[in-house]
């Protein structure tokens, strides 16, 4: 892993030359300048600031949000007699069930409880919490702004740097936001940022796990052996990838396609390495990017993903009401690369299996087939004059 990491690198920093912490500060600053002037050249002819069409495929760095615990370092909240903290795990639950405008409305109250409390972290944890919460809305303005706030918070108040897990990932996310309202430069140096920061943590995390049992001495089952205090470093690393991947699969032409390839790669290769290769995060890693890449017409690469996964997610109970969807996805790569009977196979496989689930995974499911036996159809006509 270690060997696997350290090629990685000389690899992709010469593509990922490091933003500073300033410089980063810099470019929120002037994307917000920036998108001031194109509203009012524009004329505001649109009413959101971003396009529903590519929000539809954003978010993609969530699969491992939810694997690194604590990612912004605060401590867990946990059930006690303290009524803001139990403000902060309602507002955590009502989002996780996508109640978002409730969990803002509680989260609100947390910070009229907090009042002059001069208990900065708390207050950071809820902002923190509040970003999130907007940031999975699609309300990006709020998102952007909060989110901002916090890092100054991090900076100055908590002693963070940029290399901290807390600054990459809501640089992730910032990165994200940029790109869902045009500001690809911005948002690609975000990015870049991100994954060459990530990379030098990394480097010297590993080090340490070697070193600490000797130069020839390499322990077989850190993962095992460590637990998160060994994998969270990694899997931020993962998710730095992952959502690279998807910045330059959305949003760059298709000469870049290799480079789309390098960082998927390099995640499921993380992915493999801390969950294994039949783990509901692999699958789900294989599904977004073989999503990502269809919406963009991009079906070569879609099929190769899907095919990783395809057998797999049979033996991911986690994954069972994902199995119809992920069939319909790889259906639809098999088609557009000239397939046309298993892609049929695999839609009829979708509608059997979605008899388990709910009514809208059905109907999902057979419309698909309906529409990929109709758009077969039309492949096989040769017309009249071509019996």
């Amino acid at each position: 892993m270690l060997r696997q990491l350290f090629r990685c690198r000389s690899m992709l920093i010469d593509k990922c030359r490091p933003v500073t912490s300033g410089q980063f500060l810099q470019l929120v600053r002037s994307a917000h300048r920036w998108e001031k002037y194109e509203k009012r050249r524009a004329g505001s002819n649109s009413k959101s600031g971003f396009s529903w069409g590519r929000y539809e495929v954003s978010l993609f760095g969530l699969s491992w949000l939810v694997t690194v615990k604590d990612l912004l370092g605060y401590k867990p909240v946990h059930e006690d007699n303290d009524p803001l903290k139990e403000l902060v795990k309602k507002a955590w639950l009502l989002r996780r069930s996508r109640k978002y405008n409730e969990a803002v409305d509680v989260l609100h109250e947390a910070l009229a409880f907090l009042g002059t409390r001069k208990d900065e972290m708390v207050r950071s944890r809820v902002y923190d919490e509040l970003a999130n919460t907007y940031y999975e809305m699609g309300k990006l303005e709020e998102a952007e702004k909060v989110f901002r706030n916090l890092i100054h918070r991090l900076l100055e108040l908590h002693g963070k740097h940029e290399k901290d897990p807390e600054f990459i990932g809501i640089s992730l996310k910032l990165a994200d936001i940029f790109a869902q309202k045009g500001l690809l430069d911005n948002a690609e140096s975000g990015f870049r940022h991100c994954v060459t920061k990530q990379l030098q943590v990394v480097e010297e995390h590993m080090k340490k796990f070697i070193v600490s049992r000797g130069a020839m001495v390499e322990e077989k089952f850190l993962v095992e052996a460590h637990g998160p205090a060994y994998t969270d470093p990694i899997a931020l690393l993962g998710m730095c990838f992952e959502s690279y991947a998807h910045f330059i699969i959305n949003y760059r032409d298709e000469e870049r396609l290799p480079e789309v390839e390098e960082y998927m790669d390099e995640a499921l290769k993380i992915s493999y390495q801390i969950y294994g290769p039949n783990a509901a995060h692999t699958v789900t890693l294989l599904n977004n990017i073989g999503a990502a890449c269809i919406i963009r017409n991009r079906f070569q690469l879609a099929l190769k993903y899907l095919s990783l996964g395809v057998d797999r997610i049979l033996n991911v109970d986690e994954c069972a009401s994902m199995i119809p969807g992920f069939y319909c996805n790889y259906a639809e790569a098999l088609f557009h690369c000239g397939r046309r009977e298993e892609a049929l196979e695999y839609a009829r496989r979708a509608v059997k299996l979605s008899r388990r689930e709910d009514q809208r995974i059905q109907n999902y499911a057979r419309e698909f087939l309906r529409h990929l036996e109709a758009d077969v159809k039309k492949k096989d006509y040769k017309g009249w004059f071509n019996w």
